[in-house]
């Protein structure tokens, strides 16, 4: 949204350059504390504009460039939280395989080792 409202401001300093071109070429007496100079204020208050305009546009782009390196760089550390979440629930999921697998051993062993003479295994 920004970017395009920086462009649309863009476009309106340019129109209005264009339509009062005749205007910002008008000579005048500048005072610049070191020499006094007879240019065009239009065109040097333009050039003005134009640095300011070009500073946003780099502040604009450091910004954004910081973004996308914070965002790449929360999203490494959130693909390593879930790695390790994933590594922690498959290790949860083996030794819970592992205490059923010696349960039924143990139960299988009971089971055998009983000694129940009406006893039948279920079929």
């Amino acid at each position: 949204m920004s970017t395009l409202l920086a462009w649309a401001v863009v476009a309106l300093v340019a129109a209005l350059a264009m339509l009062n071109w005749s205007t910002l070429m008008a000579s005048a007496p500048l005072n610049l504390v070191v020499a006094h100079v007879e240019a065009p204020l239009g065109i040097v208050m333009l050039g003005l504009a134009v640095v300011l305009i070009a500073l946003f546009f780099i502040a604009y782009l450091r910004n954004q460039i910081g973004f996308l390196l914070e965002t790449r760089k929360l999203l490494k550390e959130v693909q390593h939280a879930h790695d390790l979440a994933d590594k922690a629930e498959a290790s949860r999921i083996e030794n819970l395989h592992r205490l059923i697998e010696t349960e039924f051993r143990l139960l299988n062993e009971r089971l055998s080792s009983s000694n129940m003479p009406n006893h039948r295994p279920p079929y």
